[in-house]
C-alpha cells in the first residue's frame, strides 16, 4: 500500500500548491490568473488525495467498513486534520468565489496548511513542530504556484518578474531554514541520517531542489533579455514537480528516529 500513499500524499501536495499558490496568485502577482476553475482543480485534487490517504491508511490495518472511515475522520488526530484539510479547502475556494478580504482568505489557506501538517510526522511533535510544517508547506505553494501562473499566462514580463522575484526568493529561504529545523527534529542530527533510507531519499530530493535553483535563476536572467522566459520556466516548474514527487516519497520513508509514520510535504 505504500505506492498508493505515495500517490496519495502527491496529489495532496498538487492539490495545496494549485489551491493555495493559485489564491495567492490571483490576489498579489497576476490578477484574476488562474482562473477560478483551476483552483476548482486544485479542491478535486485535494479530495482524490484525501480518498486515497483514506483507502490506503484504512486498508493497511484491515479496517474498510465504512462505519471505520467514520471512526478515523472523527477519532483520531490523522483523520480530523483531513476533516480540517478538507473544510480549509472548501472555505478557500468560497473565499475566492465570494472574493472574501485577504485576512480572511489568508485564514483559510491557513486552515487548510494545518490540516495537511496533520497527515504526517509534523503532527507527532506537537504545535510548534507542525507549525513549522505548515510555514514549509506555504513557502512551496506560493514557489511553484507562482511560477505556475507566470507559465500560463499569455503575456509574462519583466514587470511580473520583478513582482515575483523577492516572494519567491524569500520562499527559497524560508523552505532552507524550516527544512534545517524540520530534519533536526525528526532525525535528531544532520549527520547519522544520511547512512539511512530516509537519508538517501533527502540527498535526492536536495540535488533535485538545486538543480531547481539554477533553472529559476537561468528563468530570471530570460526575463531580463526578454527572450525564451516559457522554456526556462517550464523547467523551473517541471523540476519543482520532481521536488514534490520525492517529497511524497520522503514522506512515507520513516526518518532514523521513527518507527513508521506519515509525513506532511516538510522541508528535509
Amino acid at each position: 500500500m505504500i505506492p498508493l500513499l505515495i500517490l496519495a500524499k502527491g496529489l495532496l501536495y498538487a492539490g495545496a500548491v494549485v489551491l493555495v499558490g493559485g489564491t495567492f496568485t490571483r490576489r498579489a502577482l497576476t490578477p484574476a490568473h488562474p482562473a477560478r476553475r483551476i483552483l476548482g482543480v486544485g479542491g478535486l485534487l485535494l479530495l482524490a488525495g484525501m480518498f486515497l490517504t483514506l483507502l490506503g491508511t484504512l486498508a493497511v490495518v484491515g479496517f474498510t467498513a465504512p462505519a471505520d472511515y467514520l471512526d478515523y475522520l472523527t477519532q483520531t488526530g490523522a483523520g480530523r486534520a483531513l476533516t480540517l484539510l478538507l473544510i480549509g479547502a472548501l472555505l478557500l475556494l468560497a473565499a475566492e468565489l465570494g472574493q472574501w478580504p485577504r485576512p480572511l482568505t489568508a485564514a483559510a489557506a491557513a486552515i487548510t496548511l494545518w490540516g495537511l501538517a496533520g497527515i504526517g510526522h509534523g503532527a507527532t511533535h506537537g504545535p510548534t513542530v507542525r507549525l513549522l510544517h505548515v510555514v514549509h508547506a506555504g513557502a512551496m505553494c506560493l514557489w511553484v504556484g507562482g511560477v505556475l501562473a507566470l507559465l500560463t499566462l499569455r503575456v509574462a514580463g519583466p514587470q511580473h518578474a520583478a513582482r515575483f522575484t523577492p516572494v519567491a526568493t524569500a520562499c527559497v529561504f524560508t523552505l532552507a531554514l524550516t527544512g534545517t529545523f524540520a530534519t533536526l527534529e525528526h532525525a535528531g542530527t544532520l549527520w547519522g541520517v544520511w547512512n539511512s533510507t530516509y537519508g538517501f531519499t533527502l540527498m535526492v530530493k536536495l540535488g533535485v531542489v538545486a538543480l531547481t535553483l539554477l533553472a529559476a535563476l537561468l528563468a530570471r536572467r530570460a526575463f531580463a533579455r526578454v527572450r525564451g522566459i516559457r522554456p526556462q520556466l517550464a523547467l523551473e516548474l517541471a523540476l519543482l514537480v520532481g521536488v514534490l514527487a520525492v517529497t511524497a516519497t520522503l514522506s512515507e520513508t520513516p526518518p532514523p528516529t521513527h518507527d513508521s509514520g506519515q509525513m506532511n510535504m516538510e522541508g528535509h
